[in-house]
């Protein structure tokens, strides 16, 4: 009779522990499809030709140069383009005093793109996105990893105000 009791008691435990994966899947919330953003960066772009027009410019409008390192599929690079759209004083900061350039590291594994210039700006390594700010004659002033100017999940639109005051000099 011991042995009947043995199997009965096996059947038992994996009918409960059926009974409760099933219940702790059905009270998991359903894993989140990633948000379809908008493209902000061009894979096509030639960013070298941008930044020698933008080094142009800088000079005739005594602005610096801020070149942002990432792609399409960062999620933390859409956020601080968001933050540069959305935060007023960001925004004025970078109309009156920088030019914007986008630079794209590729998407494919064994495929990057623009790593010349995650070299020269000096960014490898830092993850993305990635910060460089040129002065009016393209210049590399500062390179910057933008882990240190997060706060919980986005970026302290205050340190992002203070690193694009410093590198203007005010």
């Amino acid at each position: 009779m011991r042995p009947k009791l043995v199997l009965a008691d096996r059947k038992f435990f994996w009918l409960l522990l059926a009974a409760a994966l099933v219940l702790l899947a059905a009270m998991l919330p359903a894993q989140s499809k990633p948000v379809d953003r908008p493209a902000i960066y061009d894979p096509g772009a030639d960013v070298k030709a941008q930044i020698a027009a933008a080094v142009k410019r800088a000079g005739n409008e005594e602005r610096n140069i801020l070149l942002m390192f990432g792609g399409n599929w960062c999620p933390w690079c859409h956020r601080l383009h968001e933050l540069f759209s959305a935060d007023a004083a960001i925004q004025k900061i970078l109309a009156e005093r920088y030019l914007v350039l986008l630079v794209d590291v590729g998407e494919k594994p064994g495929q990057p793109l623009n790593q010349d210039l995650v070299e020269l700006y000096r960014v490898k390594g830092f993850g993305y996105p990635a910060l460089a700010v040129l002065d009016k004659q393209g210049q590399l002033l500062c390179a910057q990893s933008t882990g240190v100017l997060e706060k919980d999940k986005g970026h302290d639109p205050a340190k992002i105000r203070a690193f694009l005051t410093l590198q203007i000099g005010q």
